[in-house]
C-alpha cells in the first residue's frame, strides 16, 4: 500500500493494530492536544479558542479524506443528466464545492455541541467556530461560516434518526441547493431523490468522527477573563457614553465535567 498522502508527501504507515471505540478516540485526542498545547498530564483545561482551532484542523483532515470519494459520487450522479456546457460550468466551476463539503463536515459535528454543553457554553463555542472557520478554509469571505450556520438551523438532532430525518441528509440537500442543482431542469429531480441523497450522505454519516464527545470526555473548556479597566480618580467616563456591548456573555472558568 502506498504511503503517499495525496499531496506529494509521504505519510506514516498504518499501524497493524488500532484500538477502536470512544475510549480509544478520546485517548488519541488527549495525546494530540497535550502535545500541541504543551500541557502537563494534570492540566485538562483548554481555552475555547484553542479547542475550536484543533477541532477545525481535525475537520479539515476529515474533509480532505472524504471529499474525493464524495465528489466522484456526485459527478457520477450528475453524469446521468443531460447538461449543456453552460449548465455544467455553472455547477462545477462557479461554486467552491469542496468548501461546501467542508462546511457540511463542520456543521454535522458542531450540531452535537447542543447536547454536550450548556446553552451558554455551546453559544461560546459556536461563536468561536464562526470566527475561525472561514480562515481555516482559506477564505476571506463568510461563505463557509454562513453555510455552516444555515445547516445548523436545518439540523434537528432531537428528531434525527428516529424520524428518518438524518442530519447528514439535510446537510447534503443544503449543499446540492447551494451548487444550484435545483435551478437546472435536468438536475432538479435529484433534490427529491432520497436514495441519492442518502448515498451522498453515507460518507458524512460514517466518516465524521465524534470529536466533541471524545474531547469532552477528557477536557474541560475555559474562557479567559477580560482584562479589567481601572480609571484614575480624575478620569470619569462621560455620563452619556453607553457601555460597549460584549460579544461574549460567559467569562468564567467552566466547572469540571
Amino acid at each position: 500500500m502506498s504511503n503517499d498522502d495525496g499531496r506529494g508527501g509521504r505519510s506514516a504507515g498504518l499501524p497493524t493494530r488500532k484500538k477502536k471505540g470512544l475510549a480509544a478516540a478520546a485517548r488519541r485526542v488527549t495525546g494530540r492536544l497535550r502535545r500541541l498545547l504543551g500541557q502537563e498530564e494534570a492540566d485538562k483545561s483548554v481555552e475555547a479558542k484553542d479547542a475550536v482551532n484543533h477541532f477545525l484542523n481535525a475537520m479539515l483532515g476529515v474533509s480532505a479524506r472524504l471529499y474525493p470519494g464524495w465528489q466522484k459520487l456526485l459527478n457520477d450522479s450528475l453524469a446521468e443528466c443531460e447538461l449543456t456546457f453552460d449548465e455544467r460550468r455553472s455547477l462545477f466551476e462557479m461554486h467552491p464545492i469542496d468548501d461546501y463539503f467542508f462546511a457540511a463536515v463542520v456543521a454535522l459535528e458542531t450540531a452535537k455541541l447542543r447536547g454536550l454543553y450548556t446553552p451558554p457554553e455551546a453559544a461560546e463555542l459556536l461563536g468561536e467556530i464562526g470566527a475561525q472557520v472561514d480562515a481555516k478554509a482559506g477564505r476571506t469571505d463568510r461563505v463557509v461560516s454562513d453555510l455552516v450556520f444555515l445547516m445548523l438551523g436545518r439540523i434537528d438532532l432531537g428528531s434525527g434518526m428516529e424520524r428518518m430525518k438524518a442530519p447528514y441528509d439535510k446537510a447534503v440537500k443544503t449543499v446540492l441547493q447551494h451548487i444550484g442543482v435545483g435551478k437546472i431542469a435536468s438536475t432538479r429531480k435529484l433534490l427529491g431523490d432520497v436514495a441519492l441523497r442518502h448515498m451522498l450522505g453515507e460518507p458524512l454519516a460514517l466518516g465524521v468522527p465524534q470529536w466533541w464527545k471524545s474531547f469532552k470526555a477528557q477536557f474541560r473548556i475555559y474562557w479567559n477573563e477580560p482584562e479589567p479597566v481601572y480609571l484614575e480618580d480624575h478620569e470619569i467616563a462621560p455620563a452619556t457614553a453607553a457601555p460597549a456591548p460584549l460579544r461574549r456573555t460567559l467569562r468564567k472558568r467552566a466547572a469540571a465535567f
